[in-house]
């Protein structure tokens, strides 16, 4: 991206405190706050208990507006062609990450409109 002129964001799949493809969030965010070109960075597809320190770590390492959309927390069970357990995207979750330096929040697999309302809601929108 560096040298196109163009302003993009660069968001992350994470697990735990490295990405899904096993780098270290520290060394992730890195890259995104090194090219001027990346306006914004975060994380999306993950477990919202996965977003938490990934929202400070986006913000602290790279002094950009933080995005983050993950999903509701749930887990497919191939084997049942089922959801398993309980959606852990709430609204204090939400004023935590905006605490924490997100700028852009939203919600991926199963997260649907009742939730996005209480996004809204929880940031006074």
């Amino acid at each position: 991206m560096r040298g196109l002129g163009v302003p993009a964001y660069l968001s992350y799949s994470v697990a735990g405190g490295s990405t899904r493809a096993g780098q270290p969030l520290t060394e992730a965010f890195a890259v995104a706050a090194e090219a001027d070109e990346v306006i914004a960075v975060g994380v999306n597809c993950c477990a919202p208990q996965d977003a938490d320190g990934a929202v400070r770590s986006a913000a602290r390492l790279t002094g950009k507006p933080v995005v983050v959309y993950p999903n509701s927390g749930e887990s497919w069970d191939a084997g049942a062609r089922a959801w398993r357990g309980s959606t852990a995207f709430d609204a204090e979750r939400v004023a935590a990450w905006a605490a924490d330096g997100a700028a852009l929040i939203g919600g991926c697999c199963r997260v649907g409109p009742e939730a996005i309302a209480a996004v809204a809601a929880a940031l006074g929108r």
